[in-house]
């Protein structure tokens, strides 16, 4: 066998092999790294360091501006979106109620030609009623002009016609829009997606580390614990309900749960009921972080990807595929 037979690019297909040495056999998975999530203390809405914090009973940290926003917003879309399921609904319970009073219209009718055929028995009335329910094509319903005799040539209006074709523009058939379904108009956290009022909305004060990082918009670090004060990067972080007070978790064993006090203005606590856990965005370590970055590449040609990206490609990723 030739050697020019082991390397023959003459095939319409890929081998599995070619797309191992182009690398697009594989999926790639790649743990995300702590830039790419959001800071400890950041609004999940505006994104930025909020200048009136609250928190959701689940952890979630909010700008109380941008919170109240979201729910009365939300809460108008979908009354409208309830809204419009009525007006569907009722629609076709109206178009049942057309739909069984034509039946029972009908009935009638029926039953007054069987007793009129029945009790009458003049010729003339019988031929009457059979003549008014043959069907002339091409005859008008209205009283505009009268009834055509079966057979007789009609005279078509092409302008007529044309206005109501299939093929015109405007007469186009559409697909029914699709059915509406009943809306829930309970408003729910954007991030959680439970149940959210406003009055579940907690006030929280946070300690600034750098008052400059404040200004600048709010970086990583920018809030620290009220009593440490070593800056809330990925450690765990705590909001005593009662003051609002943040403290890291490692705080409460010997500040918190010895006296069940607040250690900054000494309000008294329930319980451990009165201790919220805030949600912080993780770090880039797998034993902190389960998020995963996916990627699904496709074959690609060589002499395209040279046309389109200026030959910037390493030509060692298509090996087999020139």
């Amino acid at each position: 066998m030739s050697r020019h037979s082991k390397h023959s690019n003459d095939r319409s297909f890929y081998s599995a092999k070619e797309r191992a040495d182009a690398g697009y056999s594989v999926t790639k998975k790649d743990v995300l790294g702590s830039e790419c999530f959001l800071p400890f203390g950041h609004c999940c809405l505006s994104l930025k360091a909020p200048k009136d914090p609250v928190a959701t009973p689940d952890g979630h940290i909010y700008d109380r501006e941008f919170i109240l926003e979201y729910l009365l917003t939300r809460k108008l879309e979908l009354q409208a979106e309830a809204k419009k399921y009525e007006d569907q609904e009722s629609k076709k319970a109206r178009k049942l109620d057309a739909e069984k009073q034509k039946e029972s219209m009908q009935e009638i009718l029926d039953f007054e030609k069987l007793d009129q055929g029945l009790l009458s028995g003049d010729y003339r009335h019988k031929r009457a009623l059979e003549k008014a329910d043959e069907v002339v094509f091409g005859a008008p319903d209205d009283d505009k002009a009268k009834r055509r005799k079966k057979g007789e040539l009609l005279t078509v209006n092409k302008v007529e016609f044309a206005a109501s074709s299939f093929w015109a523009s405007q007469n186009t058939q559409s697909a029914a829009p699709a059915p509406l379904t009943k809306v829930d108009t309970t408003v729910k956290c954007p991030m959680s997606g439970k149940k959210l009022r406003v009055k579940d909305l907690i006030p929280v004060k946070f300690e600034i580390t750098d008052q400059k990082m404040m200004d600048r918009g709010g970086e990583k670090g920018v809030f620290c614990c009220a009593v440490s004060k070593h800056p809330i990067t990925h450690q765990k972080a705590v909001c005593i309900k009662p003051s609002g007070i943040v403290v890291m978790e490692s705080v409460l064993k010997t500040m918190v749960y010895k006296d069940m006090v607040c250690p900054i203005t000494g309000k008294k606590l329930k319980g451990k009921e009165d201790i919220l856990t805030l949600v912080a965005g993780g770090t880039g370590f797998s034993h902190h972080n389960e998020t995963q970055a996916k990627s699904f590449s496709s074959i690609r040609s060589f002499g395209g990807d040279n046309r389109s990206m200026q030959g910037h490609l390493p030509a060692a990723g298509y090996v087999g595929l020139r």
